[in-house]
């Protein structure tokens, strides 16, 4: 005979779960719409000292190397940004000429290293094949462009300066999203006037993490000695692959087998960070994530980490919600005991002094 008591949680659990899944989806984040992300796609215009310096780069790759590594470097030394432009209109990026260098044979069998950083590739013994290399690949985008002007060369600089540029800067993209929810997180918990780990999160959120029993966390509050609420950020606004959807499920685990070990009683609130449209397509990793973790924000939906954080410690405050979200939150409101600390936001007296969290407005008192 089945047991009862088992399929029963098991409804509920998948009922909690599909619940989840559906706010999740109402509430995700929209990356294109977002300011931060903005900075990435709004490619700035040349200015004439960088258009001149890349045509006159562009006509010396059609030269031989020797002669364009000479150039290339003189400019370099003029103005250092102009490798990272030469890289970007080529199609390359800060990391695919250090990776493609490394794997030369001629120059692991000569023992030449390759620099960690790209900008220090002028001062190293590996300029001369690194020069080559990006001649190369000036001579295949500008070739075309050999008999034409100063002019139209330019212009045709500038088209490729904003058409490249996404991929370019998409590792830095990728690199600071990740980062960007625990960023906004310790800037709220700052602002409100909540204790929490790293105390640099709220200016550098690549800094290290929080560290409790071997487990990595993006924000502790109020202490790792005594933590009550603890988070788990994860952001993805593209496919992540299969690596991706088995890490984010794995870290919550593992968050959750620590807690439930270490803490018999008096145990932190795990707290997952999720959101982009890249979870669309990680069902497993969304799913690993809302179940393991207690609760969950997002960035439209980042105040209920301030409400849990809150109310913990015991402070006196109020949120601002719209008519339709308390409704639609008031099981989270009433599961975390801060439904009395909630009101509608239209009809409530702001006065200005109010936090921004996500679509609702926070005031301390």
């Amino acid at each position: 005979m089945p047991d009862l008591r088992r399929l029963r949680i098991r409804g509920d659990e998948m009922t909690n779960l599909l619940d989840n899944i559906a706010e999740f989806r109402a509430f995700v984040w929209d990356h294109s719409l977002d300011a931060f992300q903005a900075q990435f796609d709004e490619r700035r215009f040349l200015n004439d000292h960088e258009t001149s310096s890349l045509v006159k780069i562009a006509r010396a790759s059609m030269s031989e190397p020797e002669k364009f590594g000479i150039i290339l470097k003189s400019s370099i030394y003029d103005d250092a940004a102009i490798l990272s432009l030469v890289l970007q209109i080529c199609g390359l990026t800060r990391n695919k000429i250090l990776q493609d260098l490394k794997a030369s044979a001629d120059l692991n069998k000569n023992g030449i290293q390759i620099p960690g950083k790209y900008s220090a590739l002028p001062n190293s013994r590996a300029w001369p094949a690194a020069s080559s290399y990006i001649a190369s690949r000036m001579r295949k985008v500008f070739h075309s462009f050999a008999d034409q002007s100063d002019d139209a060369l330019g212009s045709a600089i500038e088209s490729l300066n904003q058409a490249t540029w996404p991929g370019y800067i998409r590792q830095e993209r990728a690199k600071r999203s990740g980062h960007e929810a625990e960023y906004r997180l310790a800037t709220l918990m700052f602002n409100c006037n909540i204790p929490f780990e790293p105390k640099m999160k709220a200016e550098n959120p690549l800094c290290a993490d929080a560290q409790i029993s071997g487990v990595s966390f993006d924000l502790v509050v109020p202490s790792v000695l005594k933590p009550i609420l603890v988070f788990k950020s994860t952001v993805h606004t593209a496919n992540i692959g299969q690596y991706g959807e088995s890490k984010d499920d794995l870290e919550i685990k593992h968050a959750r087998a620590m807690i439930e070990s270490k803490y018999s009683s008096q145990r932190p609130i795990l707290m997952a960070f999720i959101d982009g449209v890249g979870f669309y397509s990680n069902k497993s990793g969304l799913e690993g994530v809302l179940t393991g973790s207690d609760e969950f924000c997002q960035f439209r939906t980042i105040w209920k980490s301030a409400a849990i954080a809150l109310t913990q410690l015991r402070r006196n405050f109020r949120i601002y919600l719209s008519e339709q979200d308390m409704i639609s939150f008031e099981p989270f409101l009433k599961r975390r005991g801060c439904i009395d600390s909630v009101v509608i936001k239209t009809t409530a007296d702001l006065d200005g002094s109010e936090i921004e969290a996500g679509d609702a407005l926070i005031k301390i008192f």
